[in-house]
């Protein structure tokens, strides 16, 4: 089997992996170009707190200083190193050959270690090409596949050159010096996934995974990988990190679970309208006996009422606590109907709807959350890809032929130099400050941020 790599444009490839941003909504939008299906990617704000359902892995971000590094004490002993070559290219671990392609280097070592997904062809293939490779083989298929090369820079931001005015115009009057030009900094992903029972951790710019060891009998991977990631952050000098969860995409199982509770929900009204029929027959009769032992007239008994009126009745008289409606509809109704009584058997049933009812509502409300997240995924596609550039220049610089921009940046420094009551010197612009400080520790990193 072969890989659809076009040699002609091989050098041209290899220039244009592009940095991306850490953003779950790019990341599972990115997977889903991958052509993986039933997968998404979270962002991970507490560490300590307990993950519900599977993790198929973690991908961490943070900055990267090779000269910094080196000189830190490393939490990782030489013999965390994997260095049996057996056991290395069993796995998919692959070193990154590639400039800013350890975006999709993260993601590619948890997707292809993982057997029980749908990866899609492209992946398979690349997973059944490099299957027994050794980890720089598998990087150089990585950074030469054209699928993978497309599908990760259609993410990217855009890239432009500066815009190139004419000398002596008026635009070309302002010229920033290249000693106040920001040097970008570099930002790094690494994967974590459980593999045989062991938890290890793949960076490509490591030429050997790093086994973390198994973990408890009693307790789940994530537990162990929590304890080393909280280990790992006591001993940084840095806060700007960011953590994203590898998981199960929530949408078609609760498309299924919506269909099994509106169904349900059909059943129990149906067999609730039933007994509800039948105790208006019963109530009927007792009226018409009732109203013959006094008047013996027959033909003028009878009332209104409908069985959805008694539907109603029996409902508001229900319990209105969640727990005690859950108790009385899981009454176990063993026996006859009439050893039970109508009444009380539609009691039972109208609270089984009641409470299915809610279910179905709660199972709504995440379904939709779900489609509404996965459309914002889209419209920050769509930002993240427009360049605004052009519209920002042609302002600042309207804004400098007509001589405002020098009076718009006084009165900022201005504003700066004599901030206003409400956002300094009192405790509240204080208390503001220190919350943004809280919350930048939590390892929050900005859009934007460059990748190696």
């Amino acid at each position: 089997m072969s890989l659809d790599i076009d040699y002609d444009e091989q050098k041209t490839i290899l220039e244009e992996w592009r940095e991306l941003e850490s953003d779950p909504g790019l990341f599972s939008l990115l997977m889903e170009d991958y052509g993986v299906k039933g997968i998404k990617v979270e962002e991970v704000y507490d560490i300590g707190k307990k993950f519900d359902g599977r993790v198929y892995g973690f991908v961490f971000l943070f900055r990267w200083t090779g000269e910094r590094r080196a000189r830190k004490k490393s939490l990782v002993t030489e013999d965390s190193y994997v260095f049996d070559s057996e056991v290395v290219n069993r796995m998919f671990f692959a070193n990154q050959v590639v400039t800013n392609s350890c975006a999709t280097h993260s993601l590619l070592s948890v997707l292809l270690n993982l057997t029980d997904v749908e990866l899609g062809p492209a992946l398979t293939k690349l997973k059944n090409f490099t299957a027994g490779h050794d980890p720089e083989s598998k990087g150089l298929a990585i950074g030469n596949m054209l699928e993978l090369a497309r599908a990760h820079n259609r993410h990217a931001k855009p890239e432009y050159a500066a815009p190139q005015v004419p000398s002596g115009g008026k635009r070309g009057s302002a010229v920033v010096s290249s000693a106040h030009t920001l040097v970008p900094e570099t930002y790094h992903f690494v994967s974590y996934v459980p593999i045989n029972d062991r938890l290890f951790e793949l960076d490509g710019l490591k030429q050997y995974p790093i086994d973390h060891g198994p973990w408890g009998e009693h307790e789940e991977w994530t537990e162990l990988f929590s304890r080393i990631m909280a280990e790992k952050l006591s001993n940084a000098q840095d806060i700007l990190y960011n953590l994203m969860a590898i998981v199960p995409d929530p949408v078609p199982k609760l498309s299924e679970r919506l269909k099994t509770l509106q169904s349900e929900q059909k059943t129990l009204l149906e067999e609730a309208m039933v007994l509800a029929e039948r105790l208006l027959k019963e109530e009927e009769q007792q009226l018409k006996d009732s109203y013959v032992g006094e008047t013996g007239d027959s033909h003028h008994a009878g009332t209104c009422t409908t069985a959805q009126d008694i539907l109603t009745r029996v409902s508001a008289a229900l319990p209105a606590e969640a727990c005690d409606l859950e108790e009385l509809a899981a009454t176990h109704t063993a026996g006859s109907l009439e050893e039970m009584g109508v009444a009380r058997a539609l009691r039972i049933a109208v609270a089984k709807v009641l409470v299915n009812d809610e279910k179905l509502e709660v199972c709504k409300k995440k379904f939709h959350e779900e489609l509404e997240l996965k459309q914002q995924y889209r419209v920050d596609f769509c930002r993240r890809r427009h360049d605004y550039d052009p519209l920002i220049s042609e302002f600042v610089t309207m804004l400098a032929e007509n001589g405002q921009l020098p009076n718009r940046l006084f009165e900022r420094k201005k504003s700066n130099a004599h901030p206003t009551k409400s956002t300094a010197g009192n405790k509240h612009g204080r208390n503001q400050g220190n919350n943004r400080s809280k919350k930048a520790k939590t390892g929050a990193v900005s859009n934007g941020t460059k990748v190696s």
